[in-house]
Parts: C-alpha cells; structure tokens; sequence
C-alpha cells in the first residue's frame, strides 16, 4: 500500500505540472501561422458588370479570381515570430480573359495576424514593377483566439485599415464562426484622364475623372486559428466627375468559391479543435485528475499508517 500511495502522489504531481506545460508551453508552439505555406483559393462573381476597354461599354460576365498564396519559409529565421505571405492575384471573365493581375507581399506576426512590415513589403500591379507599402492592421488573417470585438482589418484597393466589426456568431456547414462586416463608403483611389463622351457628356476634351471604390465585407472566421472561412466582397467601382458617378467600372459581389470553403472547413475545423484541446482541455483534465490522484495517494499513505499504529498497539496490549 506504501508503494501504491508514492505512485499515486508522483503521478498526480506530475499531472498537475503537465497542464501548465501544455497550455503555456505546447500551445504557444502551435497557435503560428505556418511559414511555408501553399495555398490556392478561388473566388467567383456571378453576373458581374465590368467596363470592357476594347468595346468602351459595360459588359455582363461571371468573374473567377485565383489567389495563389505562398510563404517565404526563411523569414523566421530573419525575424522571429513573423511570417511572410505573397498573394499572386488574377481575374479572368467568360472565355478566358485576363481582366486583372496584381501581386502582394505581406509579412505579419505569425501569433497575432498583425502587420509587421519587415521583409520587403509591397504592391504590383504592373508586371516588373513593386512598390513598398506599409501594411496596417491585419493583413492576412485574424488572431489566434479571436475575440467578438472591432479589428482594423487591411483594404488591397485603399491600402489602409479599415475597422471590421464583430456582428455575430453562426454556423457553415456545422462549423461555428464568428461574423465580421467591413462596411467602406466610396473613396477615391486613383485618377482617369478620359474623354467627356466616355462618360457620357458632350464635348470631345479630356477631364480627369475620379476613380471611386466602395465595398460591404462579410469575413465568416474561424475564431481558435482566426482564418477566414469564407468572404463576400460586395464591391463596387465607378468613374466620378463633378461629383457624379458617370460610368460603372465593375459592379460584383465576390465569393469564395464552394471548393475553398469546402477546404477551409475541413482543414481549419479540425485544426482549432486541435487548439482548443491542447489550450484548454487537456490542461484542465490533466490538472484535475492529477489533484485527484495526488489527493487518493495522500489519502492511502495516511490511511496505512492509520493501520500500522492500530496494529502496534494491539501488539502491545497483547505483551502486557
């Protein structure tokens, strides 16, 4: 029985030591965005309405936007804790044509999704030409753990921070999800020198037109790994004059295509039930049964040394 009660209280010490390190030590460890990632994603714009330069008129057509994701695997080993993402982009509508092409690298805390800035950040959407720019917010992806409040939330179009509001929590496909709605009104973000007849006012000079963007941003997040499931980019852009908007640049709401959402959900659910295990259950169960234990161990010891002084005693009384 001695034997029995000092492994019980070795075992329930040990427990009890184990789920501080599992919380404090292991979870830290895998709550990282990984540094090599390699990811594919597709969105896609039913019914769309795009400016068609070779024609000068609007045109409807179903948009398709690949996003090709790929990790720099050396930027920890630069600086640690941050990860570094580049997102190749492209457009094409029905048959095929090319509409739009940009590339953006981000580098951003790995734990927190916040930008950092410190492994050549830019912008290109002109093949060969880069421009430095300082993200804000986050660029990528919500923190690990998540919490039902505002985040500053990056803006490709912009290139700033826009507050993204928590609105709710729901379910895709069985997966809870926290709801996030970035609502931007139209902002200038560029200029057009164009003919008064394109935008359809009388004369034959040249005026510098406004390019205008506006957009409603719904972000479904899974809140243990902060990645987002899904999105819908109600986004419109027009070309502006006197104030006014005059032509309709593209007019579309984009979402993440079912095969993305699909992925997110199955790779992402079970990966922050993973954390959630590793954060608080196991901590938890390891704590209270190693007390448990250490308790039951106590408990035998005293109890045979209960047993062993009755035990004397009755030798005594025996002698006597």
């Amino acid at each position: 029985m001695r034997r029995m009660s000092l492994v019980l209280i070795a075992l329930g010490a040990f427990l009890i030591v184990l789920g501080p390190m599992i919380r404090f030590y292991a979870y830290p460890r895998l709550a990282v965005a990984p540094a090599n990632e390699r990811s594919v994603t597709g969105l896609v714009a039913h019914n769309a309405t795009v400016f068609d330069v070779t024609t000068l008129k609007d045109i409807t057509t179903d948009l398709h936007t690949t996003v090709n994701t790929v990790g720099d695997a050396s930027t920890p080993g630069k600086a640690p804790g941050i990860v570094t993402y580049t997102n190749s982009t492209s457009t094409v509508g029905n048959g095929g044509q090319m509409l739009s092409r940009s590339v953006e690298r981000m580098s951003f805390n790995a734990t927190t999704g916040e930008a950092s800035n410190c492994c050549h950040d830019f912008i290109s959407t002109t093949q060969g030409v880069e421009t430095p720019i300082q993200h804000v917010g986050l660029p990528a992806k919500f923190p690990f753990e998540t919490q039902k409040k505002t985040y500053p939330f990056w803006d490709t179009t912009l290139l700033k921070a826009v507050p993204i509001n928590y609105v709710g929590t729901t379910t895709i496909q069985g997966l809870t999800v926290y709801k996030f709605v970035q609502t931007i009104p139209p902002n200038q973000y560029g200029t057009q020198e164009v003919p008064l007849s394109l935008i359809g006012l009388p004369g034959t000079s040249n005026v510098t037109a406004q390019e205008m963007y506006s957009v409603t941003r719904t972000l479904l997040v899974e809140p243990r790994t902060g990645v987002i499931i899904t999105r819908t980019d109600d986004q419109l852009n027009t070309l502006d004059y006197q104030g006014q908007p005059r032509l309709v640049l593209t007019k579309a709401v984009n979402n993440y295509d079912a095969a993305t959402v699909h992925k997110n959900i199955n790779d992402y659910g079970s990966q922050g039930s993973m954390l959630h295990l590793v954060r608080s259950v196991l901590p938890q169960v390891s704590f209270v049964l190693g007390l448990i234990l250490l308790l039951g161990g106590v408990f035998l010891g005293r109890r045979r040394q209960g047993v062993s002084g009755e035990q004397a005693r009755q030798l005594a009384d025996s002698r006597a």
